[in-house]
Formats: structure tokens, C-alpha cells, sequence
């Protein structure tokens, strides 16, 4: 008798927590719905993960997922923003990582493809064994914060003037990718609050901005 108890306990235990999990979706969902009509934006509840397939960041681990995708224009800007999550490993040893993610399709026409993010104690070790970081001797600190990684070494440097490296120095905890003129922008794990996406989109949009000159430079 206790013995069932116990079990019964555990499933109920199991059933709250699966029951949470839903709610808290659900309530998503319907708060992105609602940021999505107060934008103007069209709403989708499932989006395909390959329709973005060639930034890094949708290459990584398997179990892809794409949902929550607004899609509209904001400031003459094509934009996605969606929340995406991966797995890496399996079994026991398997992480999900989720994050919000904006995607400017055509933002990045004529800038190098490119990845920057925040530089951590694993990429430093990394460099010691040839894992490239492109640096710049007069900016020290930028190079300190920030991996920055593409084929074309000179084109980025290039593009990475003193004026972007500064606007990219006030969003030291984002990543930005660009691959084949698509420029992705999020905050690696972090999902953001429906309530937030205004200031999301509005962070994205500071980054783009700052690569615009950059880009028509290059035509």
C-alpha cells in the first residue's frame, strides 16, 4: 500500500510538472500572439528550421525547432524573430538550448560572412591550438570581450571599424552571424519575454544599423 502511494505520489509529481510546462507555453504563446499583433506582424505557432539553414547557429546539434515565429517589416527592415532550440549530446549527457532569435534576411547584403559573440575561457584555450579569433591590436578590450570568426579575415576587419566595434561594445552578452546576407542576432539561452520583444527587435535593428554603412561601402 505505501508502495503505491509512493508511485502515485511520483506520477502526480510528474503529471503537475508536465501540466506546468504546457501552461507556460500556452501563456507564451498567446503573449507573443498578442506583441505580434501590436507590432503588426504575422504570427505562426510552428516554423521550419531549414528555411534558415547556413547560419551557424541553425546547424548546430539536432532535434532543430523553430516556433513562435513573428514575421513583419520594422524601420525598412525584413524581419523574422522566432524562438529556436537544439540538443547537443545524447542520453543523459544531452542539453536543449533555447533562445529567441531575430533573423534580417536581407540585411547583410554585402558584408562578409561573419560570427561575433562573447568570448569565454574555452575559446581562449582555443587559440592555443590554432582556433581563430580576429583581434585588433588598437582595441584591446574589444578583442578581450568578443570571439570574432569569418573566411574573409580582411574584408571583416574592414567592416569592423572603430564605429561598429564601439556599437557592438554596448551588447557584449549578444551574438550576431551573417551568412549570405542574412544577419541573425540573440542572447545565447536566453528566451525573451514576450513583453521585451519590442526592445529585442530594437537591439537587433541598433546592429544592423551599425553594419549598414559598412555594407554599402562595399559596392
Amino acid at each position: 500500500m505505501g508502495t503505491g502511494l509512493v508511485i502515485a505520489g511520483v506520477v502526480a509529481l510528474i503529471g503537475g510538472v508536465i501540466y506546468a510546462g504546457w501552461l507556460s507555453e500556452k501563456k507564451r504563446r498567446e503573449a507573443l500572439q498578442a506583441a505580434a499583433m501590436a507590432l503588426g506582424f504575422n504570427y505562426t505557432q510552428e516554423g521550419d528550421w531549414s528555411a534558415y539553414a547556413g547560419l551557424p547557429l541553425f546547424e548546430r546539434g539536432h532535434g532543430r525547432r523553430v516556433r513562435n515565429v513573428l514575421q513583419g517589416t520594422t524601420a525598412g527592415h525584413a524581419v523574422t524573430v522566432m524562438d529556436y532550440q537544439y540538443t547537443i549530446g545524447s542520453g543523459k549527457n544531452s542539453q536543449t538550448h533555447s533562445q529567441t532569435v531575430a533573423v534580417f534576411p536581407g540585411s547583410g547584403q554585402g558584408l562578409p560572412d561573419f560570427e561575433l559573440g562573447p568570448e569565454n575561457f574555452l575559446h581562449k584555450i582555443g587559440q592555443v591550438f590554432g582556433y581563430q579569433d580576429i583581434d585588433f591590436e588598437d582595441d584591446p578590450e574589444f578583442s578581450k570581450r568578443f570571439l570574432l570568426r569569418g573566411e574573409d579575415e580582411a574584408r571583416i576587419r574592414e567592416v569592423f571599424n572603430a564605429t561598429v566595434r564601439a556599437a557592438a561594445a554596448n551588447f557584449d552578452d549578444w551574438s550576431v552571424q551573417c551568412r549570405g546576407g542574412r544577419i541573425a542576432t540573440f542572447r545565447s539561452g536566453n528566451r525573451c519575454p514576450p513583453e521585451e520583444i519590442p526592445s529585442f527587435l530594437a537591439n537587433g535593428l541598433r546592429v544592423v544599423s551599425a553594419l549598414q554603412p559598412t555594407a554599402r561601402g562595399s559596392s
